[in-house]
């Protein structure tokens, strides 16, 4: 077999030299471009692993068997502690810091006596509903005449109503005490205290709403209201009474039990005159009083103002209601106008102090309330 022939060409020299760089170049590009990124990576895992030596989080440390936390006497010797100042600092505040002073009454020497007599006129007018809400519920349940429910539908109304508007000042009597008997404002029980007081506003409409039908329907006789016929508001019977030796029959025992009943219902009107009425005719005179210097101070802000504004003409109001009331309960005979007038004011007041209440909410019960914000409508309803 013939060998097959190999070609022999010759090359200029320095043709030939540029081929043979040409192909060393070639064969060391590759490796070099490996040699790199073997060389960054190296460096990436050395880098990592000099970061996890020299930084350790503070859970690390702690749980370390190296150290015992029983051994800190200083904050400043918790192991990371450092690190977590420094993080701190870069945080941002969702609003500027303040001073606490702001917090604490004893840091207001001037204007602690004045949240004092708050304290005292929120106690004493939530035991003043609370003996109120007793009557109310004694009238819809005995009263003759609004008795429930065959007496007379809107006294009925006017009598249950009256129950729930009275339990629910006491909450919020008792939660505006909570702030102003203690140590600093505390915004939780002022946000219940407005939104109880709120609810009241409402029941108060709805009471005098029932009541106002009864109260002031004279059937038009302009004369007797103006008493320029010279009668009477007629009594409501109790002071008959049965005779001395009258015989035991059917008819005297039923006198007598009118009698009783008589009786026993002038003692709630008696209850309620006292308890109810004239104790809060008082409280509201005083509580007027703080009101109107709170409005001094804070009228320059147009929202406490109007929350004291609103404040002040419900006061006043109540003051009007509850005078009116003591007139007819206190009164063995009873007024039917005094009755029609507090209602007028009764309506008058929860018309102004339940907006009061609502706007203070936007204060009181905010995400993080500002002290200074909420004492500049104080007192409150």
């Amino acid at each position: 077999m013939a060998m097959p022939r190999v070609a022999h060409v010759q090359v200029p020299s320095d043709e030939g030299e540029e081929m043979l760089l040409e192909v060393e170049t070639l064969n060391t590009v590759k490796p070099r471009h490996w040699y790199f990124a073997g060389a960054g990576l190296a460096l990436l895992v050395v880098l990592g692993v000099a970061a996890k030596v020299v930084y350790r989080s503070p859970e690390t440390l702690l749980q370390s068997k190296n150290f015992d936390i029983n051994t800190v006497q200083e904050w400043e010797q918790i192991p990371g502690i450092d690190q977590v100042v420094e993080h701190a600092k870069t945080l941002e505040l969702k609003q500027p810091l303040r001073n606490l002073n702001d917090l604490f009454y004893e840091s207001q020497p001037e204007e602690l006596p004045w949240i004092r007599t708050e304290c005292v006129i929120d106690v004493v007018q939530g035991a003043a509903y609370l003996g109120q809400a007793v009557v109310f519920l004694y009238k819809a349940i005995k009263y003759d005449g609004i008795r429930c429910p065959d007496n007379s539908p809107a006294g009925c109304a006017a009598s249950i109503a009256g129950f729930i508007t009275s339990v629910t000042w006491i909450a919020s009597y008792l939660s505006f005490a909570a702030n102003a008997c203690g140590a600093a404002v505390n915004s939780g029980a002022l946000c219940a205290g407005d939104w109880t007081a709120l609810m009241a506003n409402f029941g108060e409409m709805a009471t005098v709403g029932a009541a106002v039908k009864e109260d002031c329907d004279f059937n038009k006789d302009w004369l007797a209201l103006l008493k320029i016929t010279g009668t009477d508001d007629a009594g409501p019977g109790w002071k008959t009474f049965v005779p001395a030796g009258a015989m035991p029959t059917v008819e005297t025992v039923q006198k007598v039990d009118a009698l009783r009943t008589a009786d026993r219902n002038r003692a709630f009107d008696l209850t309620q005159c006292v308890v109810a009425d004239v104790t809060n005719a008082a409280a509201y005179i005083v509580r007027a009083i703080l009101q109107i210097r709170s409005a001094a101070s804070a009228c320059p802000e147009p929202k406490a103002c109007a929350i004291n504004i609103m404040n002040i003409i419900s006061s006043f109001a109540w003051i009007s209601q509850f005078t009116s009331l003591a007139v007819s309960d206190c009164w063995d005979k009873g007024s039917q106008k005094a009755l029609c007038a507090a209602d007028i004011s009764d309506m008058v007041a929860a018309v102004t102090n339940g907006p009061a209440a609502g706007i203070a909410t936007t204060s009181d019960c905010a995400d993080m309330p500002d002290p200074l914000e909420e004492e500049k409508h104080l007192p409150m309803d």
